[in-house]
This record gives C-alpha cells, structure tokens and sequence, in this order.
C-alpha cells in the first residue's frame, strides 16, 4: 500500500516541527531577575537558599560553579550543572558567551547586564594586595554576610590560587550609589565560589579594582 504523499509530509513537517522545539529546549535561555536594592546593594533577585544549596566550589571548579549560579539566579530553580563541565566551564551549554573589551567596556557592559536582570561571569586575575598576612594573593578585600539587620562586613581574603588561569565569580549586584558614568571594579558584588556560603550565611564579594582579566576572557554574559 502506498502512502498518502500530502500525509507523509504533514508527518515529515510535525517531526521537523518537533525537532525544532527540542533543540529550543535544550539550550538555557535567560529570564530576567529584577535587580532590588538590599542595605545599600542593588541585587538580582534570587533565592539565597538555592545558592546556598550549591555552595563552595571543589577545587578547580570556580567557573563551573559559577555558571550554576548564574543558570540558577535565570532559570529559578537549582542548576545541577549537568552537560556544562568538561575539564572547564562549557559556557555555551549554559547559556553563556563571551565578551571582550576595555576596562570600561566591561563596567559598562556589568552594568547594562545586571541592570536588564542578567548574572555576568568575570574572570579575574590574581594580585597582590599588601597588609595582608594570611594570603598576599587574592581577589577581593571584603566579603559582606547578609543578615536581618543588613551586611554585616567581613575582612577574608580570597585567592585566586592559579596565575595562569585566574578565578571565575558571579556579579550580582551593585552598589545603590554607583555613577554609571564613572564606574570601578569596586562598585560590584558577585557571588565567589571560593566562598559564597560562610558557614550556612550568604556571602557576597566586592570587586577589588585592578583584577578583572580584560586581555584573557573577561565576561560571560546570558544570550
């Protein structure tokens, strides 16, 4: 018996039609995530219980954590990170691409992201910071613990422990009274898988200036 052509491409075009749309899934695409102003930080709204749950990095594995992060601020649910590690961050499998450019490029493009409610990835390189006896090597000077009366201030270092390969930290926030005309490293917080969770309390990280990698891959963003 001889099929029926019109009926053969109605099916042919259901299968395509199909294909299609489990590609569309497949890929994570980015929903914004409102950024709100938190004791004098303006955030991206996320669930501080989901970050928690992924925690601190294992060793090696900033950018992957980072990602998670990220997927998991977009997406509103937990990112196992599954399909998005092979010896490295795949950035692609999670929605994330990469942008190159100056200094100022990159702050202008931190802040364009988070103020249209995307996480951005910045790569950071080590540097030395002086006063400081436990790590001379690190990639920030203050991490703030949230709590119910507001962020409470901590002094730890945090070290970027490669110099060939620089650390990966999420950007989640910035500061309330930040000029976007003259934007520093230093005006942004980001989530640090060196240490996002301190003890079960969340934990941001302020920018050092001076460590943002603009020669060497500096930001992912959502596409």
């Amino acid at each position: 018996m001889q099929h029926c052509p019109a009926r053969a491409a109605q099916r042919l075009a259901a299968a395509v039609l199909a294909l299609c749309l489990v590609l569309a899934l497949a890929v994570p695409h980015a929903h914004a995530a409102a950024l709100q102003e938190t004791h004098g930080i303006r955030m991206l709204d996320f669930s501080t219980s989901q970050i928690l749950s992924i925690g601190n990095q294992t060793s090696g594995k900033c950018s992957w954590y980072a990602l998670r992060y990220a997927r998991t601020i977009l997406d509103g649910k937990v990112s196992s990170g599954s399909g998005m590690w092979s010896n490295g961050a795949v950035w692609s499998a999670g929605g994330y691409y990469g942008y190159s450019g100056s200094l100022s490029e990159c702050l202008q493009k931190l802040y364009t992201e988070l103020s249209a409610g995307k996480p951005v990835i910045v790569h950071l390189k080590n540097t030395a910071v002086s006063g400081v006896k436990k790590h001379t090597n690190r990639t920030s000077s203050y991490e703030y613990h949230l709590t119910s009366s507001g962020w409470n201030e901590v002094n730890y270092p945090h070290i970027a422990t490669s110099a060939a390969y620089g650390h990966w930290v999420c950007v989640v926030g910035i500061r309330a009274d930040a000029d976007p005309a003259n934007l520093k490293e230093s005006d942004f917080y980001a989530l640090d898988p060196a240490r996002v969770s301190a003890n079960g309390t969340l934990a941001v990280t302020r920018l050092l200036d001076g460590t943002i990698w603009t020669d060497n891959s500096p930001l992912k963003t959502a596409g």
